[in-house]
């Protein structure tokens, strides 16, 4: 049943209804018309929690019956979550009313600046980037590329241009209220007296795919396959169907979706990576995807705030000469383990990791469990091998390019 809901829009100059301190624009804020506000009330489609941007879809129906699909679009969860905003703050079928900048174009849709959630609490957190506003301040927003250059004083140097600039405080302190702890690679942190790492994985490190013997160890694939759910089993029945028709099913890379955790340590190319007493980065040369595993003993996310993203949150410790690492926090969202395999918000992964071959070679031990497609644990070793004179280069997935493929 499709409820009605009173679309309102109230053209109103810019500054006469929200706090928004003054922000500099996103990359998209040109198509937004910031000298006007509309005010849309309806029932929430879609909700996407994520960074760089959060966005809602909602269906909003005029006193004629008429429903129109608006799609909505604000900050990152970064900054959502300075205002107490979080993932379950919104859900499918919620009755909300947003305030934004609509389109230029006239297409139903806008920036948003303020919104009513469904229990009546209201947020205001627009695009900025710094302190939460007063009600009474206006609202200013600029986009630079559209600023006319008025040039800087005549004489001025680069250090009086950076005293003016300056913040009035340094270093910056980030307000994200999930962060409950120093950043990984603060100085003071990384001064501390951390124990001593029993190998460093700094280096880049390709995959070994086992090609040889690929019906034995699944080569990029984790085999034997544990036992199946029925939800499990019904989606790898389907996979099989369509692979031993030469098609492809439901493959979320050829539309650019991170490979994600396990895939990202698991697939071909290289992984370059920077080991810290606090963290690990990683860059893969898969669509440059990057993970972290914090070494630095914090505490989870609250599930309320985090994420939930395709590589998850990794944090590890030391085991004797063993690196431990449990990742949770998984999106559901076209989330592959492999072909065939997908998985979602139950996902667990610890890995235990080791270095054998004078160095040469990361061993890698799965245990994974997600009750909602397979039963009990499923345990795979993978193994990748220090590669030298082969640094990780840009590989960015592109869509249009996808369709070129013929295997696509």
């Amino acid at each position: 049943m499709i409820r009605k809901h009173c679309l309102r829009i109230l053209a109103l100059a810019a500054g006469t209804l929200l706090g928004l301190q003054s922000v500099q624009a996103h990359h998209s804020a040109v198509a937004f018309d910031k000298d006007k506000t509309v005010t849309v009330s309806g029932e929430v489609t879609r909700f996407v929690w994520r960074n760089p941007h959060m966005a809602i879809v909602m269906d909003v129906t005029d006193n004629a019956g008429n429903t129109e699909e608006w799609k909505i679009e604000g900050p990152g969860t970064t900054v959502l979550s300075r205002y107490g905003f979080n993932r379950s703050s919104i859900s499918r079928g919620d009755d909300i009313t947003v305030v934004v900048n609509p389109m230029k174009s006239g297409r139903p849709g806008g920036l948003l600046t303020a919104i009513t959630l469904a229990d009546g609490t209201v947020h205001t957190p627009g695009e900025d980037y710094s302190a939460a506003p007063t009600p009474t301040e206006r609202v200013v927003r600029t986009i630079p590329s559209l600023l006319d250059y008025v040039p800087p004083p005549v004489g001025e140097t680069w250090q009086e241009r950076e005293r003016k600039t300056r913040p009035a405080e340094l270093p910056i302190v980030g307000n994200d209220p999930r962060q409950t702890g120093p950043g990984a690679l603060d100085p003071e942190h990384l001064a501390k007296d951390w124990p001593e790492a029993p190998f460093d994985l700094t280096g880049t490190w390709a995959f070994r795919g086992e090609r040889e013997w690929g019906e034995n160890y699944g080569m990029y694939e984790f085999k034997p396959h544990p036992t199946w759910t029925e939800k499990g089993q019904k989606t790898y029945d389907e996979y099989l169907e369509y692979a031993r028709a030469g098609r492809h099913y439901r493959e979320p890379t050829l539309e650019c979706y991170p490979a994600g955790m396990p895939r990202l340590m698991t697939r071909y190319g290289s992984l370059m990576m920077l080991q810290y007493p606090t963290a690990i980065f990683m860059v893969s040369r898969l669509n440059n995807e990057y993970r972290a595993i914090w070494l630095d003993d914090r505490q989870r996310e609250p599930d309320a705030g985090r994420d939930w993203n395709w590589n998850g949150e990794s944090i590890g410790h030391w085991e004797g000469d063993t690196l431990v690492v449990e990742t949770t926090g998984f999106t559901a969202e076209n989330h592959l383990i492999q072909q065939g395999v997908f998985t979602g918000k139950q996902l667990r992964i610890i890995e235990r990791i080791q270095v054998i071959n004078d160095g040469n070679t990361m061993v890698t031990e799965y245990i994974m469990t997600d009750p909602e497609h397979w039963v009990g644990e499923w345990r795979h070793v993978k193994f990748r091998d220090r590669i030298l004179n082969a640094d990780v280069r840009e590989a960015t997935c592109l869509p249009a390019d996808n369709e070129l493929l013929p295997g696509a």
